[in-house]
């Protein structure tokens, strides 16, 4: 990326950070005008977008950074989020399975739990977590795991207690 490119960039992000998303936009678009395939750009312009309430248009930009740089972190890390965010489960999970598989860590490995337990498949999102535990131990992660136990003793409790 050249330099004027990534000042503007970062020019870019302080304004979102500060939610001038506006501001940030005409910045990310300028850079676009240079670069088309900015990845950074467009990663960046779909977060501004997602702030404003455009969901749509920011998966746009992540696919479009995707499509330019098809591991980019940042770029899956943001889509998955938003899928996830717009009940998208089964993209999602599709977009956090290949940052896992590119680079797993702790708070991926979370998000796809989350979005387990979000498709009805909490076992499999206890299994994560447990996992995570292991590599990661702390308080939160135990408290994770410990609201899914109970999930999963009362599905447990009412399936051996059928409604009369």
């Amino acid at each position: 990326m050249k330099s004027k490119e990534k000042i503007l960039v970062h020019k870019g992000i302080d304004r979102v950070k500060r939610e001038q998303f506006d501001d940030a936009l005409e910045l990310f678009d300028r850079v676009l005008e240079m670069n088309p395939e900015n990845a950074d750009a467009l990663n960046n312009k779909g977060v501004a977008l997602y702030h404003m309430n455009r969901p749509m248009e920011a998966l746009e930009c992540y696919d479009l950074a995707l499509s330019t740089d098809p591991e980019n972190p940042e770029a899956l890390r943001n889509k998955g989020f938003v899928l996830r965010s717009m009940q998208r489960f089964e993209e999602a999970l599709e977009t956090y399975d290949l940052l896992i598989a590119a680079s797993p860590n702790t708070t991926d490995l979370r998000n796809k739990a989350a979005i387990l337990v979000g498709m009805g498949r909490p076992e499999e999102a206890l299994g994560i977590l447990m996992e995570v535990a292991m590599v990661e131990p702390s308080v939160q992660i135990e408290r994770e795991i410990e609201m899914l136990r109970k999930i999963l003793l009362d599905l447990a409790m009412r399936a051996e207690d059928p409604p009369r």
